[in-house]
Order: C-alpha cells, then sequence, then structure tokens
C-alpha cells in the first residue's frame, strides 16, 4: 500500500514590507500607555488624603527601593528624587523631623529649578514633558518651599543652628528669583518663609537678622500675631529701619511712623515681653492640586495657546494656520499635554484649634493651593504652543514617511494595489508614535497641604492639651511648654 502523502502548501515569506509593517505596529504598542508619575503616587495620595500616613510611607519606600525609613536609595536619577521628597513630607507628619530634615537636605543638593519665564522652547517642552527620563526640575515656589519645610523640620527639633541654615539658603533664593523677576512667587510663600526665618533667628538671639525677615513677612501679608507689638519692639530697639528691604519698605510706611512714639525696651524687656512661653503651631490641611497627562484636540489647544504671553515666540501665524490645515486633512487631530486637577482630593474643611479647653483664633491660611495654580498658569499656555509647533513637525513627517511607504508598496505586486491604504496605515501609525512618545511630565510635589495656618501665642509653662480638628478628624496631643526657649508644633497627620 502506498504511503499516505499528505499535500503541504509551500513556505511563503511575507515581503520584507509587511515586516516593516509589524515592526512600526509594535512600536507604536510600545510606546503608548506609559505610567506617569501621577500614576505612580496616586495610592500614596489616597492614604494621605485618609490620614493613613504610615501607609503613604510604605508606597514611597517601594518606589525608592528601600526597607525602611533609615535607607536612602542608591541613586536619586528621574522620579526619585521627587519621591524622597515626598517621603520627607510624610515623615514630616509623623513627627520624625531628624529623618524628615535628613531627606530635605539631600534634595537641596541636587533639586534643579526650572525658569517657567525663560523663552527656550527646548527648556519649556523638556519641563513639560518626556516624564521620569530626566531629573526633575522643580518651579521656583517648590524650591522656595524645600528650605521653608525643613525650617519646620529643625524648629521642631529645637535645633535654631539647622534653622537658620535654611533661613540663608531661602534668603538667598528669594533674592535671586525676585532679582531674576519672576513674578509667579505669591506673597504667601515669601511671607511665610520669612516669618520662619525671623523666627531661627529671634530664638537664637540674632535679633539684628530676625527684624529684617519680620519686616519682610510682614510686607508680604504674613502676620499670625493679634497686633504689631513685637515688630515694633524689635524695630524700637535694634534701630532697624528698612535697610535691604527695596520696594517693600513702602508696605511697612505705617509701622516705622508710629516709632517716634514707641517706647524702646531693653533687651532683656523684650526677651520677657515676647519670649516668654513662646509658641508657635503650625497647621497643615488639605492637599495642593496635581499635574495629570490630558489628550486634547489641537483646535481647543491653539485657542489656549494664544493667551500665552509668548506665544509669537513658539507658534507664528503660519505655523497655526498650517496646524489647521492638517486637521482638516486629518492628519494631525490631538495633543498629549498636561492639564492640574483636583480629583480625588477633598474639599476645603473647617480647621479649628484648641488648647486646654480654649479655642485659639486662625488667621488666613497661607494659600500654596492657589501658589500651585499661579505658576502652572504661567507655564500651561506657553508650553501648549510649543508643543503644537512640534507636532506639526511630527505629522510633516509622517506624511513623508506616507508618501515613501507607497512609493515603495507600488513596486510590489503582492501590495501595488493596497499602496494607499499601507501608506495611510504606515504614516499614520509613525506619527501616533511620535505623538504618543511624548509623555507628559506630571511630576510635582503632591504632598504638599493646600492650607497651612500659623498661631502664635504664649503659654504657660507645663503639659497642655491640644486639640487639632480638620473637618471632624482630631488630631489630640499633651505637650509640655517651656517658657525658656521658642517652640513649634506641627500638625500635619490630618489633613
Amino acid at each position: 500500500m502506498p504511503a499516505l502523502r499528505i499535500p503541504t502548501r509551500p513556505l511563503v515569506r511575507p515581503p520584507p514590507f509587511c515586516s516593516f509593517v509589524a515592526v512600526i505596529m509594535l512600536g507604536l504598542l510600545l510606546t503608548t500607555g506609559c505610567s506617569t508619575y501621577t500614576d505612580h503616587t496616586r495610592d500614596t495620595q489616597q492614604a494621605v488624603v485618609n490620614g493613613d500616613i504610615e501607609r503613604g510611607v510604605h508606597f514611597l519606600n517601594e518606589h525608592l527601593e528601600v526597607e525602611n525609613l533609615t535607607e536612602q536609595p542608591a541613586d536619586l536619577e528621574g522620579q526619585k528624587t521627587l519621591f524622597l521628597l515626598e517621603r520627607a513630607t510624610l515623615l514630616q507628619a509623623l513627627g520624625d523631623y531628624a529623618s524628615a530634615s535628613r531627606d530635605m537636605i539631600v534634595i537641596d543638593d541636587r533639586m534643579e529649578w526650572v525658569d517657567i519665564q525663560s523663552d527656550n522652547a527646548d527648556s519649556i517642552l523638556r519641563y513639560t514633558y518626556s516624564d521620569s527620563t530626566g531629573s526633575y526640575r522643580a518651579p521656583a515656589h517648590e524650591r522656595l518651599l524645600l528650605n521653608t519645610m525643613n525650617m519646620i523640620n529643625f524648629l521642631a527639633r529645637g535645633d535654631t543652628s539647622g534653622a537658620r541654615v535654611e533661613a540663608r539658603r531661602f534668603d538667598v533664593l528669594q533674592r535671586f528669583f525676585l532679582d531674576d523677576g519672576s513674578r509667579q512667587i505669591i506673597s504667601d510663600i515669601l511671607g511665610f518663609g520669612n516669618y520662619l526665618a525671623a523666627i531661627a533667628f529671634e530664638a537664637s538671639g540674632q535679633y539684628s537678622s530676625a527684624v529684617r525677615f519680620y519686616s519682610l513677612a510682614y510686607a508680604h501679608g504674613t502676620w499670625p500675631e493679634p497686633d504689631e507689638e513685637r515688630l515694633l519692639d524689635l524695630l524700637a530697639f535694634t534701630d532697624y529701619r528698612g535697610g535691604g528691604l527695596g520696594d517693600m519698605r513702602d508696605r511697612l510706611d505705617s509701622v516705622f511712623e508710629r516709632l517716634d512714639s514707641h517706647p524702646r525696651p531693653s533687651r532683656s524687656t523684650y526677651r520677657e515681653k515676647h519670649q516668654t512661653g513662646d509658641t508657635l503651631f503650625v497647621i497643615q490641611t488639605g492637599m495642593v492640586p496635581y499635574r495629570q497627562a490630558e489628550r486634547i484636540g489641537i483646535e481647543r489647544a491653539l485657542r489656549r495657546s494664544h493667551r500665552s504671553p509668548h506665544v509669537h515666540i513658539h507658534l507664528t501665524t503660519e505655523s497655526s494656520e498650517q496646524a489647521l490645515k492638517l486637521v482638516s486633512m486629518g492628519v494631525l487631530n490631538w495633543l498629549n499635554t498636561t492639564s492640574l486637577s483636583y480629583d480625588g482630593i477633598p474639599s476645603k474643611r473647617s480647621v479649628s484649634l484648641t488648647v486646654d479647653g480654649q479655642t485659639l483664633r486662625l488667621q488666613h491660611p497661607i494659600d500654596l493651593a492657589s501658589q500651585v495654580e499661579e505658576s502652572w498658569d504661567a507655564i500651561a499656555n506657553t508650553a501648549l504652543a510649543a508643543a503644537i509647533s512640534r507636532a506639526i513637525v511630527r505629522a510633516g513627517v509622517g506624511q513623508g514617511t506616507r508618501k515613501a511607504t507607497e512609493a515603495v508598496a507600488r513596486q510590489s505586486e503582492t501590495l501595488q494595489g493596497a499602496s494607499s491604504l499601507i501608506g495611510w496605515l504606515v504614516g499614520t501609525t509613525v506619527q501616533t508614535s511620535l505623538a504618543a512618545a511624548d509623555t507628559p511630565d506630571t511630576r510635582s510635589w503632591i504632598s504638599l497641604p493646600s492650607d497651612i495656618y500659623l498661631v502664635r501665642t504664649q503659654l504657660p509653662e507645663g503639659p497642655q492639651q491640644v486639640e487639632v480638628n480638620v473637618g471632624g478628624r482630631r488630631d489630640v496631643r499633651t505637650i509640655d511648654i517651656n517658657p525658656h526657649r521658642f517652640q513649634l508644633f506641627n500638625f500635619s497627620r490630618v489633613r
């Protein structure tokens, strides 16, 4: 019986061109769907919102690839600098001020900042795209807040020497940013930093330095005290008359006018009057808005980009018309970008502070949320203009690839009839891959509070029962007042 022969088809290898298409499609899959910083920190953010700070620290340690709080990552590339900053902020909330200050000092040596007033398109694009591929570059307000928040760490520990170091660093930076014309820094941030800097020098007995910082804080509108007696007394016995304040001197004219009739206290009188039982409560609540990836239509992006004062630098009238033409052709439809979001963040909550049954008055808080919005508004539209300009170039690359592909396909007997379709497919794939590779940079200091309340008071010696209530959630502690030194108590566990 003859052997059974099973007919087989000859092996047909796909044309090299088909392999090329497959590679491009694979590339598209590999360059889309990348997780952003916001995705990585969502669990941490929700843990903070829920008051579970320990769990938030656990998530951050996983991202830092360390097992406990005493460890620091082997490297601080990409997102890790910011992860470490988030951890330091949560360690402050837990009252581990030594670990928090240690981490913030490490960050201080590595944190770069971005000049968002720059008209350099490459600089702006690097700030808003290429998430996690480069070192984190902070906006000016975050750079200032790093030293300000570390002053809290040192003052809470009673380390006035460390606090003075942070105060000097803050002062150097505020001078730089203001001289540079960076108007996106709001008075709340400057007032807050200068007020803590003043305390650092006052608590050390360095009154001549303290008075300038107090004067700047008052000029910026930060004065969490019932009257101006502390400032008047300090001005009187130091004979300070506003040197080095520049234009801010005008905001203290009414205070300086009162000095003519104000008695001059001695140093010992000042200490007894203002520094006995001297206590500052710092209450941090809420969460600042965070950056998230967003896909928007080109026409909407064009409308928003024209609100930028620098739009003429990045996007000419001819480029805008070209973008609209590409939209009408179906070649350029959308853009990956970044926006601010409050999703998952609770609205403002009522806040109260009670000490031994007595409710203390809370003044208007330091508004960090408004600072984040102000800084983002200063660059968002300019970034869109620069991104649209680059998208136009990439659309041109896609169009060129489409024409080249059609020409190759027409030379193939197998693909000749579908050359237009294949050309469109490959051209669109290349263009989409390039656009998808632009991962919006959603990195920002997400664990910052939206509001910070400062309450300055003088308390009697001994134990005091303190309760901070934030929207019905309570943080109750017993503190021990030493009347002979300044004491700061931070509350940021309950947001």
